[in-house]
């Protein structure tokens, strides 16, 4: 898609004026040829096509050249005496002169009609490359992207530009040359916050450079400039609007820069909040306990039984393996986070994961019992073994922790169109259909996190985060094989990839 300017080529000018001047001489045979058919004053008509042709083809200047230079052609071949420009007869005098005025006025129009036209495709033109442009612009993230638009609409004048950066001039590796003076005063402009003085200085400044300033409202990012380019004033003013479109993408993914930045230190500050809410109550909790349980035995050891200190102690434990279990939580919780997480994998069974899981778990399935039902010849797993298995104890935990006492939370393993599928279900009192995404989030509580009755309401966020860093991803479901709407129970699905067996080399 090229522009087509109203400014012809030196060369094809030369041609135009050449054809104006001289094709309607060289028609002269042709009239002579069929001048025994027709009256002498139509043969004027052939000339006058000549000048439409012109007209058609050139500039208007060109035109009346041509209907000029007819005009003599045909007085000098068709009117006595022959052979010269005088005119003695009052009929000729009348022709040639209805001959000049018509291909004057003919010329002319036609001429108009011609320039109308390539005004109206230019213009379509440029609304083909607006519209472009601004389709890429509404799909622009960043400000590379932005300037690769202005530089696919750019290349639509197929005339040579350049684009400098602030870098650019400081490290003075452009093909952008300026004098001493002129980069001062660009690295100044660059480095400077936009203001109305400022934007004061672009106007002038564009037209002595020959380019255009692109920027934000904040400051200004780069300067396009088109050392070759012979704008008319149609456009410059069509580039103006391209250059108003970018600067608004400009500013628009600024806006949105910035509002990531704040909504990331809103973010920022209410992890901030939650972690010290989580410490000062669900750490508290179990400290408090131990603390209780210390003291009791310090002060009242040699008065109690064996088996009320062995209680005791055994609360200290319990709630030390708690304490740690909400330590361990926020570490990964915060790994998560902060993208530290890294993936040494491995070969492994589900299996042996599995087994892992319920020797840690076994100190809280005293009042409930673990049923594991394992599909034979599962596919080993390509994972990091530590996050899988942290990953499923933490989705144990909690089922376990909501499950009637006597109950029994039941994992099933199998493997379902490629990839692994393991579920953990419950007898619990089951999840709300609006719950069971929210119940990821990170500090969800309201007595909803994790479905807790205690913990830090990241269990469940560090599961989704491990499994899906593994390419899998984790859902809550019902538990189809409850009845009871009160205690319908949940099932939490598990589903890992099974990687190819070539990457096991």
């Amino acid at each position: 898609m090229k522009i087509i300017t109203k400014t012809l080529h030196p060369m094809l000018y030369k041609a135009g004026l050449a054809l104006a001047l001289f094709l309607p001489w060289l028609i002269t045979p042709v009239a002579f040829a069929i001048a025994s058919f027709m009256p002498k004053a139509n043969l004027a008509l052939l000339y006058l096509l000549v000048v439409i042709f012109i007209a058609t083809k050139f500039t208007l200047r060109l035109t009346l050249i041509s209907a000029v230079s007819g005009f003599l052609a045909f007085n000098y071949f068709f009117t006595e005496p022959y052979g010269s420009l005088l005119i003695t007869h009052r009929e000729d005098i009348l022709s040639v002169t209805f001959f000049l005025v018509t291909a004057l006025v003919v010329g002319h129009l036609a001429a108009k009609l011609k320039l109308n036209t390539d005004e109206i495709q230019r213009r379509e033109a440029m609304s083909r490359i607006e519209l472009d442009m601004l389709e890429h612009l509404s799909k622009a993230i960043d400000v590379e992207q932005v300037m690769a638009a202005l530089e696919h609409a750019v290349n639509a004048w197929n005339t040579r530009y350049h684009i400098v950066y602030a870098e650019h001039l400081q490290q003075n590796s452009s093909p952008f040359h300026v004098d001493d003076t002129q980069t001062a005063k660009l690295i100044a402009l660059f480095k400077a916050k936009m203001s109305r003085d400022i934007q004061d200085q672009l106007i002038n400044l564009e037209r002595e450079l020959g380019g255009y300033f692109l920027h934000n409202t904040k400051r200004i990012l780069a300067f396009i400039q088109l050392p070759e380019w012979k704008e008319t004033p149609l456009e410059r003013e069509f580039f103006t609007l391209l250059q108003r479109q970018v600067n608004q993408s400009l500013e628009r993914i600024r806006l949105v820069s910035d509002l990531a930045q704040e909504r990331m230190a809103k973010e920022n500050e209410l992890l901030r909040s939650a972690l010290l809410s989580s410490v000062s109550h669900d750490f508290r909790t179990p400290l408090t306990a131990m603390i209780g349980a210390a003291s009791t035995l310090l002060e009242m050891g040699d008065d109690l039984t064996k088996s009320q200190t062995r209680e005791l102690l055994a609360t200290v434990l319990e709630e030390a393996q708690r304490l740690n279990r909400y330590t361990q939580n926020l570490l990964d919780m915060t790994r998560l986070g902060f993208g530290e997480l890294r993936l040494e994998r491995h070969w492994i069974s589900v299996a042996e994961i599995v087994s892992v899981v319920k020797k840690r778990l076994t100190p809280l399935l005293q009042e409930h019992t673990l049923s594991i039902n394992l599909a034979p010849q599962l596919p080993l797993l390509y994972v990091h073994a530590a996050l899988i298995e942290q990953a499923l104890f933490n989705v144990l935990d909690n089922a376990v922790k909501f499950s009637p006492q006597g109950s029994a939370v039941k994992l099933n393993g199998i493997l379902e169109a490629h990839r692994i599928v393991i579920s953990v279900c419950d007898s619990g009192s089951g999840i709300d259909d609006l719950e069971k995404e929210k119940v990821f989030e990170r500090f969800h509580t309201a007595g909803q996190g994790d479905r807790r009755k205690s913990g830090s309401g990241l269990g469940l966020t560090i599961c989704r985060g491990m499994i899906a860093a593994h390419g899998g991803k984790v859902s809550i479901h019902d538990n189809p094989n409850m009845t009871n709407t009160l205690q319908r129970g949940c099932c939490v699905r598990i589903e890992l990839p099974v990687e190819e067996a070539k990457e096991k080399t």
